[in-house]
């Protein structure tokens, strides 16, 4: 079956127009490089990221553990500047170590649910609240 990506328990099959944006490696690097700059500015890397993302219609799998390994990579490489900028300190260091108990619960549960909704209700849920996440930043910036 020609298009067709395995793995050990399904069957994971390409539903979009992945020919219009999926090789278009120039505009991943734009968008790459958009979001890691916004992410580091202002937590905001989400849009451009989506931007990109959502028009290929990933498989919600595929989709979900792309953003989990992006935003893995951008957070880890915005330790180093954040610490010679004198952000990392006692407080939060201390809060996050508090919180780190939690980020498990955060995955088993979004694992879950991406294994229970339908491909159309997960990009559903995605698009409306990457809306209401502009919409956020759209007030913010106006604030």
């Amino acid at each position: 079956m020609p298009n067709v990506l395995t793995t050990d328990n399904a069957v994971l099959k390409p539903t979009g127009r992945k020919d219009i944006i999926a090789g278009n490696k120039p505009l991943g690097f734009i968008a790459g490089t958009v979001a890691g700059f916004t992410s580091f500015v202002a937590h905001a890397g989400g849009p451009p990221y989506q931007a990109y993302t959502l028009p290929q219609n990933l498989e919600k799998r595929v989709y979900a553990g792309t953003a989990v390994i992006f935003f893995f990579v951008v957070n880890f490489v915005k330790i180093l500047p954040y610490a010679l900028l004198g952000q990392l300190d006692r407080t939060n260091l201390t809060i996050s170590l508090i919180l780190m108990p939690l980020a498990p619960i955060g995955v088993f549960i979004g694992v879950a649910l991406v294994k229970r909704i339908n491909h159309e209700t997960f990009y559903r849920i995605i698009y409306v609240l990457i809306f209401a996440v502009g919409l956020k930043l759209l007030w913010d910036g106006l604030i």
